[in-house]
């Protein structure tokens, strides 16, 4: 699956099923205010992504933590209250902040090859995007399987961004949970960021 590269050129960065990034039209900021407004995570128990065994010795997928979304991907996972929630496509959703400075994506795919040989496709393609500048492009883990990280920032509508991108690959597709948020919310942003990773649960 490669990665959706935020900023760019429609086209250049959705072929395969790319990973997501903000589109020509996002993020915007919204002017309406909610409860919950300092757009925190909410925080559930760590899901464990791996099934469990039942009584007779055959598996039953894992459960999402309580609150959690189900997407059409096949995937769950529990997102800010409060948040803008925009369906891209069946396996593609998004969240925005209501301030609009931060975006969650989850999406899924097919596997295709080797993960990091399409992100490093993907991180390509990003060099057109203005003002681009990789962090880190690397392999990593999560829960124990091999996964892609993808870290870097970009400027958009003269905005300054920063994203932070992971993927893995589980039974034959390719999952990813991102973001992208500005700069001066870093530590509020990542915050928020982990707490969802955290929750999303391939079922």
């Amino acid at each position: 699956m490669l990665a959706t590269i935020p900023g760019a050129r429609d086209g250049a960065d959705r072929a395969g099923g790319g990973a997501s990034g903000p589109s020509a039209a996002t993020p915007t900021p919204t002017a309406t205010a909610t409860a919950n407004g300092s757009g925190s995570a909410a925080h559930s128990p760590p899901a464990s992504g791996s099934a469990s065994p039942t009584v007779q010795g055959t598996f039953r997928p894992p459960s999402p933590p309580p609150g959690a979304h189900r997407e059409a991907g096949g995937y769950a996972w529990v997102t800010p209250k409060g948040w803008r929630r925009d369906v891209k496509t069946g396996s593609e959703v998004h969240y925005t902040s209501p301030d609009g400075a931060q975006e969650l994506v989850a999406k899924s795919s097919l596997a295709h090859g080797d993960l990091m040989d399409a992100w490093r496709t993907s991180e390509e393609n990003a060099r057109q995007g203005r003002d681009y500048r990789k962090i880190r492009l690397a392999e990593t883990t999560f829960r124990g399987r091999p996964a892609v990280v993808w870290e870097y920032t970009f400027t958009l509508r003269g905005d300054p961004w920063h994203a932070r991108l992971l993927g893995f690959d589980e039974s034959g597709k390719s999952y990813q949970v991102n973001t992208w948020y500005r700069p001066g919310r870093e530590a509020e942003a990542l915050q928020t960021y982990e707490a969802v990773k955290a929750s999303f649960t391939v079922m």
